[in-house]
């Protein structure tokens, strides 16, 4: 019977030992080298997750991402006060009764309140960004008197919309109002019947322009029959005032260049 010996030698031994410990040295670093590489890209993954959040929250909280400027530069348009708009949260109040609105009637109040908001100055806009309105370059021009710039002389709508509307009301009431604006003008009738066609068609363009998709709910009413639309609705409004004090920050002189 042949007995089993060991062919091996110590120095064959010391040779596996050492190519074994190699062997480990390598796959460890191979593994630290993954685990870098993986902590790196959670990490990528984590900072993209929170920049995504911050956007997220930032474009609720911040009304510049539907803002009326990038929406006028998308289609090429341009205003002075297109960087004046702010959105908020509005809801229709209706005041009760109707001719307790500073705005309904025939009082000097009332006057005082349409002057406040529909008869503001003009204002101007720069000769770089003139080309945009596309409109002829014989336009009339007006210098700033704070900086001496010289550029062309603009209206904004809304206050010219106002304006209409104002005049609208006051042909409601021909017997305080007998001659109307034109008192100082002596236009005739259908000169007359011309300026309130042309402010209906005026409002009509905007209101067609706008849209408004804003919607009102149907209700029973005490003492009525059936029902009847509650106009006191919700909606997304532009900061009036912001503009108006805008409008009255940058009015031009009367006189043109």
């Amino acid at each position: 019977m042949e007995k089993y010996t060991d062919s091996s030698s110590p120095q064959d031994d010391s040779e596996n030992a050492a190519f074994l410990n190699t062997q480990y040295k390598k796959d460890d670093a191979r593994r630290s080298r993954s685990m870098i590489y993986l902590t790196f890209f959670n990490l990528f993954i984590f900072t993209l997750s929170m920049l995504s959040l911050i956007c997220a929250v930032m474009s609720q909280k911040d009304s510049s991402g539907h803002s009326a400027a990038k929406l006028m530069d998308q289609f090429d348009i341009i205003s002075p006060a297109m960087h004046q708009v702010e959105y908020s949260h509005t809801k229709f109040e209706l005041p009760n009764p109707l001719n307790s609105s500073k705005y309904v009637g025939i009082t000097n109040d009332v006057e005082d309140a349409w002057m406040d908001v529909a008869y503001l100055p003009d204002q101007m806009i720069s000769k770089a960004d003139f080309p945009k309105l596309q409109k002829p370059a014989d336009a009339m021009q007006v210098t700033d008197p704070r900086t001496g710039e010289t550029g062309y002389r603009v209206g904004i709508e809304v206050f010219h919309q106002l304006h209409c509307l104002n005049l609208l009301r006051m042909s409601t009431y021909p017997e305080y109002y007998p001659k109307l604006w034109w008192s100082d003008t002596n236009d005739k009738p259908e000169r007359v019947r011309e300026h309130l066609d042309h402010c209906i068609e005026i409002l009509r363009m905007n209101l067609m322009c706008f849209s408004d998709v804003n919607v009102f709910t149907f209700h029973k009413q005490a003492g009525k029959e059936g029902y009847w639309p509650d106009y006191e609705s919700h909606h997304v409004c532009r900061n009036f005032d912001k503009i108006k004090q805008w409008a009255n920050d940058n009015a031009m002189p009367e006189a043109d260049v």
